[in-house]
């Protein structure tokens, strides 16, 4: 076992590494490719299929991809798509679990405690799945943040749920303070404990001006705030992920530009090995759970699958598609023949992964009495049949809905090429008040003011032909130091005001990151 182990350990990175390959060639979605690369492994006879052990992807795997994914989305664009994501991440969730609970008890006649920890199961989506999607395509901002947002929301709002049946289903009894306390104080406490440990986090980051420290303080703070929520009777991940926005929010300032170059650059290498390693388990983990649920006819797991593929996939559509919006904010959002196809989309992307399956694998075995947990298999073979069906259908399908229905791409270039103009002039701007520049003779003056000049009207008119900045005297170097400072103030500006994305104000940042640190190199 021993040798397996070391097998596995030696193939996982490999195989993470050539789905990120694959899918790249030849377009399938990456969580697709990385399922499809585990049930691969699991099968092989050099590498065991190692028991998913719920507690490792809920305090190792679930709080720093809830962070880092909620670090990145702009309080603004939450707020201006707040009703839809609400609706999705609370109203649907609860429509879906109502669906599910039916054709549990209907078809299966489960206990409806038990039919209610199978609709918490399977009611959120999963983020990662459809937003790769969407980034790949460079689909438009707003699908990416209101699929993000309710993805991040509706597994906190999910998991709420979850404990409340599974603590009903064990006592056999329904305790209406207890389920009070799971509905209201649990997500309420947990998204105030979140806000409390981030504004603490953010004054702390604010004194350090150490790349390692920072990253480590950084990569920590996701796992201090969900074990502490949890261990407080909160919820871990909506306190997790209300940290993630508020510190992310403020990443332009408490970030030295060298740490946040680094930081960034591991952040995306720990995120894409903590998602790659997930999903290759749960494709291993699915050919596990094939094999149970002894004692169920064939016929009716496949009914009970069946009913609750059309529950959770349905009911989406439906309500996306069908049901009058309840807000005026969605009502304005849903006029035009383009808001209609957008809503097409997300309706067809709740693809489900590896927090369902976990949720599944993490109900009790036993019940108070001692007696098994009733049909806790069958739930756990519905949940990764769910997880399995939606991210290879769904999944696969996406693009091609996103080219039929016309869906438009953003303009990330265009829209980063303007904001650099106003960049570059405010830098110009800059440099005019300052006494020293008002020396036209000045030969550092005389550079900066032709490399901007020269940016500016190459931006507006794309000119193969850029200017180079000559000398590297200290003079040169503050006043360079300086149009950067002022370029930066007014991408964050436009950036505060929506008129640009978080994904343009990243490149930009970027850039002018990796400028600011070649000067203080010099």
């Amino acid at each position: 076992m021993t040798s397996q182990m070391t097998f596995l350990l030696l193939c996982l990175p490999l195989a993470i590494a050539l789905a990120g390959w694959l899918a790249e060639r030849s377009g399938v979605p990456y969580p697709v490719v990385l399922v499809g690369l585990g049930a691969l492994l699991s099968v092989s006879p050099w590498t065991p299929a190692p028991e998913l052990a719920p507690s490792v992807v809920f305090y190792v795997f679930l709080p720093p991809l809830v962070y880092f994914a909620a670090y990145f989305i702009a309080p603004e664009d939450l707020r201006a798509n707040a009703g839809q994501i609400g609706l999705l991440a609370v109203g649907l969730v609860l429509v879906t679990m109502a669906g599910v609970m039916a054709v549990m008890v209907g078809v299966a006649g489960v206990p409806i405690a038990v039919a209610a920890v199978a609709g918490a199961v399977v009611a959120p989506t999963d983020t990662v799945a459809a937003t790769s999607i969407f980034r790949r395509l460079n689909a438009p901002e707003r699908l990416v943040t209101i699929v993000e947002g309710e993805g991040l929301i509706n597994d906190g709002t999910a998991l709420v749920l979850y404990v409340g049946a599974v603590a009903a289903a064990v006592a056999g009894v329904v305790r209406p303070a207890r389920i009070a306390e799971t509905l209201l104080i649990a997500p309420l406490g947990g998204a105030a404990l979140g806000l409390a440990i981030a504004w603490i986090v953010v004054g702390l980051r604010r004194r350090l001006d150490q790349a390692l420290p920072e990253i480590t303080l950084s990569l920590a703070t996701p796992y201090l705030t969900y074990v502490l929520a949890q261990a407080a009777g909160l919820s871990g991940v909506l306190a997790t992920v209300v940290a993630g926005v508020y510190v992310g929010a403020r990443s332009g300032w408490i970030y030295a530009p060298r740490a946040r170059l680094q930081a960034f650059a591991f952040l995306d290498v720990l995120v894409f090995l903590l998602n790659g390693a997930l999903f290759t388990m749960v494709g291993m983990q699915l050919v596990r759970v094939v094999h149970r649920v002894p004692g169920v006819p064939t016929s009716t797991l496949l009914t009970v699958v069946a009913g609750v593929l059309a529950v959770v996939v349905g009911s989406r559509l439906v309500w996306m598609l069908l049901l009058r919006p309840a807000t005026t904010q969605i009502r304005r959002a849903s006029s035009s023949p383009r808001r209609r196809r957008e809503q097409a989309v997300i309706g067809w992307a709740g693809m489900r992964g590896g927090v369902s399956l976990a949720a599944a694998l993490a109900i009790p075995l036993q019940l108070d009495d001692g007696s098994p947990f009733p049909h806790r298999d069958l739930v756990i073979v519905v949940a990764a049949s769910v997880v399995v069906v939606t991210l290879v259908v769904q999944g696969m399908s996406l693009p091609l809905l996103l080219r039929r229905l016309g869906v438009d791409r953003e303009n990330w270039r265009d829209q980063e090429r303007k904001a650099r103009v106003e960049a570059a002039t405010a830098a110009l701007d800059w440099l005019g008040d300052q006494p020293e520049a008002r020396d036209e003779s000045d030969a550092a003056v005389a550079s900066l003011r032709s490399l901007y000049t020269s940016r500016v009207r190459r931006l507006k008119a794309p000119d193969p032909v850029t200017a180079a900045p000559h000398g590297e005297a200290d003079k040169y170097r503050g006043l360079r130091l300086g149009m950067l400072a002022a370029e930066r103030a007014m991408v964050v500006g436009l950036r505060r005001q929506g008129r640009i994305s978080a994904t343009v104000l990243r490149a930009i940042e970027r850039s002018l990151d990796l400028e600011e640190a070649r000067l203080r190199d010099l």
